[in-house]
């Protein structure tokens, strides 16, 4: 079945509308088509969801097609029981006679052959083109379609009406979209039927060898999908909710190694919104679905699906919810991602969720209770990306530029720095860049002090930096570990007279000494034979994130101490 999934992408994209088939025996179509298609889609429908509850439909999209039409040809037998979603729910078998003889001669017996596949809903739609000014005509018309009821109608179905072509009764379209729906109705409670078992069937083997999430993913979003075309959007979100929780279940099964993805370029730019961003092909590897692109892609169709619903409270909470969860299984996978690839995921995030749910279409549609707890979670969401766009500007040097409010360092003393496997190196011709950001240190060092009191600095500071970064060098040389504190020991834990008095003079002088000399111009190679000084770590970390940041707009807004401070 995995086999399958790019014709069921291909298929998923070009299908909007429930097909109702038209079996156009009599080649009436050209004629009555306009008056037909302009009763679409159906104002007021029934339909029952998947408990069998009636519900009661809005606007019921539907889509006349012929019979032989090529949408409704060439499809293998397999195909139509995968896809039965696409194929038609009703079928509408349109015939005109105007002789009781040939009509049991020739057309009474066409018509059995063409309705007797039980598994298809079918009506027909008699249409008298006998003018009313000719009576003749007129009788036979009735006398022909009175046959017709008798032969093709029971008393537990109605299977017939009637429609005249110079002008029908005003009955006839009630009466069309009665029989419509009836048959989608019908149809759709055998499908769901025939999902529900099949997906029954595979839950039951999920813990086995044997499982093929592939295989379950098909036929669930299949069972979603239909109902989403039906507009049972609740019954379509509880679809993908469930296959959710199955694939956090089976997703960490052992026995088969799974690639997480994350690492082409663009990924940074969370696709919490768009169920297109990669096709399906692309998600599955080795009938493995990858958990960074799979998991958006579902929380994008459970978003479309409530805004469907117009409930973007739900979109704004479920992000909330679903973005901090997400970034701890980043954290999880940093060593393998791109650098800071958590950090700029959840900014953009954040961003996706709250333009989204910021249409003001939605204003005054909840209780006041509810909406006061939506602005709370905007509030949520522009604090966690405001905290995590300062982070990456603390990692390029605008740390001095930042207010040191108790908010603020609060905030960002609870984020830990980037751990990749290995600290990016500097670049071979960044050495005056590297010269740049040590004058910029020099100058901003002052700032530290508040009314001449040295306090102790947070896991925020750039001494903590130091120490991160330069752990996840590839090597350190004993003779230079002191350059792990930049040369200056008053940065070790903040306290600067207690550094002096536990550190030697000479050793003072040595690293100092080494300091000087690590700063001359062309030295800037990234060895890793050395520890990085925090200007290199200022450098390496900015050339990284260009590599990381794939949108021109969030770059810009860190490409300078102005721009950073406008957007912040």
């Amino acid at each position: 079945m995995a086999n399958y999934l790019a014709q069921f992408q291909t298929i998923k994209n070009s299908c909007d509308h429930i097909v109702i088939a038209v079996e156009d025996v009599s080649d009436l179509w050209p004629n009555i088509k306009s008056g037909f298609e302009e009763r679409v889609p159906i104002k007021r429908a029934s339909l029952n969801n998947k408990t069998r509850n009636p519900v009661l439909v809005e606007n019921f999209p539907c889509e006349f097609i012929l019979t032989t039409d090529s949408r409704l040809r060439s499809r293998f037998p397999q195909e139509q029981s995968l896809f039965w979603f696409r194929e038609p729910y009703a079928t509408i078998v349109l015939v005109t006679c105007e002789d009781l003889d040939e009509f049991k001669t020739i057309l009474k017996p066409r018509l059995k052959l063409i309705v007797q596949n039980d598994e298809k809903e079918w009506f027909i739609v008699f249409v008298s083109r006998a003018h009313p000014s000719n009576d003749n005509a007129v009788k036979m018309a009735k006398k022909v379609y009175a046959k017709l009821e008798v032969d093709f109608s029971t008393k537990r179905r109605e299977r017939c009406c009637k429609y005249d072509i110079h002008g029908p009764e005003a009955n006839f379209w009630d009466d069309l979209e009665s029989k419509i729906m009836e048959c989608a109705r019908n149809t759709l409670d055998r499908r769901v039927q025939f999902y529900e078992d099949e997906i029954r069937k595979l839950t039951e083997q999920r813990f086995m060898p044997v499982w093929n999430f592939c295989n379950f993913f098909i036929l669930k979003e299949s069972l979603a999908f239909m109902f989403e075309m039906a507009h049972l959007y609740e019954d379509a979100l509880r679809e993908y909710d469930e296959l959710e929780l199955c694939y956090l279940e089976t997703v960490n099964m052992p026995g088969k190694q799974r690639e997480f993805g994350g690492v082409d370029h663009g990924d940074d730019w969370a696709a919490l919104l768009n169920h297109e961003n990669k096709p399906l092909t692309q998600i599955v590897q080795d009938d493995s679905f990858r958990e960074f692109e799979f998991r958006q892609y579902l929380f994008a169709y459970q978003s479309k699906l409530l805004f469907k619903l117009n409930r973007p409270f739900e979109v704004a909470s479920r992000g909330h919810s679903f973005i901090i969860g997400f970034s701890k299984a980043l954290t999880l996978h940093e060593n393998m991602l791109p650098f800071c690839m958590r950090e700029v995921w959840v900014i953009t995030a954040c961003l996706a969720i709250i333009n989204a749910t910021a249409s003001p279409n939605y204003d005054g549609l909840v209780a006041t209770d509810i909406e006061k707890e939506f602005y709370r979670l905007k509030g949520d969401l522009y604090s966690l990306c405001r905290v995590k766009f300062m982070r990456l500007a603390y990692l390029i040097g605008y740390g001095a530029d930042i207010e040191k409010s108790p908010v603020n360092s609060a905030l960002l003393s609870m984020l830990t720095w980037p751990k990749p496997p290995v600290w990016p190196s500097v670049p071979l011709d960044a050495s005056p860049e590297v010269l740049e950001k040590e004058k910029v240190i020099l100058q901003a060092t002052p700032k530290i002090k508040h009314f001449g009191i040295q306090r102790k600095p947070l896991p925020l500071e750039p001494s903590v930096l130091l120490r991160e970064a330069n752990r996840r060098r590839a090597s350190l040389s004993a003779g230079n570990v002191f350059e792990v504190f930049d040369g200056r020991p008053a940065l070790i834990d903040g306290s600067a007279s207690d550094a002096s008095s536990r550190t030697p003079p000479s050793k003072k002088m040595n690293a100092i000494s080494m300091s000087r000399t690590n700063s001359s111009p062309g030295t800037f190679d990234g060895s890793v034979d050395r520890p990085m000084r925090l200007a290199e770590i200022y450098v390496a970390a900015e050339h990284a994130l260009k590599h990381t940041i794939s949108d021109a707009d969030l770059w810009k807004a860190l490409s300078s101490v102005e721009e950073f401070e406008v957007s912040i």
